[in-house]
């Protein structure tokens, strides 16, 4: 009994000190790091408009969407891909469920020589978590098909990191050559990137069936919006534009 009292507390703990201190006063928006710096753009036009005041969390879908399962206070998601948000929805946690643009997939390196399909099989290449990122699955899948995944993991000259940003932070610190990342975190990093023959991949948003403040719901209508559909050009998407 006293052991099972124990791992209660643990958990209690874990579960307290697991989420940033969120401020009641706050409107929180859950962003996968990749996508954040477009994410952000759309943010300044939506606050030059009028828009109220937010803070932006960034990290992993994976991470983002079990911690908004496990309660955290984030009012809109906007995830790199489809399948978290329809996990948290089908679970009662995320509504009104909207494609934002379709992203792609690239290979950067900091110079243009690492920067060459040819070249792969002798790179170090950094790769977001395939477990916990859409960008990553995507990653793993080009490189299986290219034959260099398994053989990649067994000889560490994959690098797997824990998003696209860290898989950029790799290379900058020299433990990798090339990454392969989100058109738009490649087009707010310094160096060289060429887009891959892969599928796009959706940015899709939604709202904390919680309670979304009244900021959250405008600004993820603006992310809809005409204003909005020129800065995810500019990051390298295809905006969906307003709903249907």
């Amino acid at each position: 009994m006293f052991k099972a009292a124990r791992l209660f507390l643990l958990f209690l703990f874990l579960f307290c000190f697991s989420f940033p201190a969120f401020s009641s006063d706050d409107v929180y928006v859950a962003v996968s790091p990749g996508i954040a710096p477009c994410v952000e753009d759309i943010y300044s036009l939506f606050a030059g408009a009028g828009g109220g005041p937010i803070v932006f969390v960034k990290e992993a879908t994976g991470p983002l969407a079990q911690k908004m399962d496990a309660g955290a206070p984030f009012d809109l998601l906007v995830a790199a891909a489809p399948e978290w948000p329809a996990w948290l929805a089908e679970r009662g946690k995320l509504a009104g469920l909207q494609k934002c643009a379709d992203g792609h997939l690239v290979l950067w390196a900091e110079n243009k020589e690492s920067c060459s399909e040819e070249k792969l099989p002798d790179l170090r290449i950094a790769a977001p978590d395939p477990e916990t990122t859409s960008h990553g699955i995507l990653a793993a899948g080009y490189l299986t098909s290219a034959g260099l995944w398994e053989e990649g993991l067994a000889s560490k000259k994959i690098l797997i990191s824990r998003n696209a940003l860290h898989a950029v932070l790799a290379v900058q610190a020299g433990s990798a050559d090339a990454a392969l990342i989100p058109e738009s975190l490649a087009i707010g990093t310094k160096g060289a990137y060429i887009r891959l023959a892969v599928p796009p991949i959706s940015t899709v948003a939604g709202l904390n069936t919680a309670g979304a403040s009244e900021t959250a719901g405008a600004f993820f209508r603006f992310l809809l919006s005409p204003e909005a559909a020129g800065v995810w050009k500019k990051w390298g998407f295809e905006p969906a534009g307003a709903p249907k």
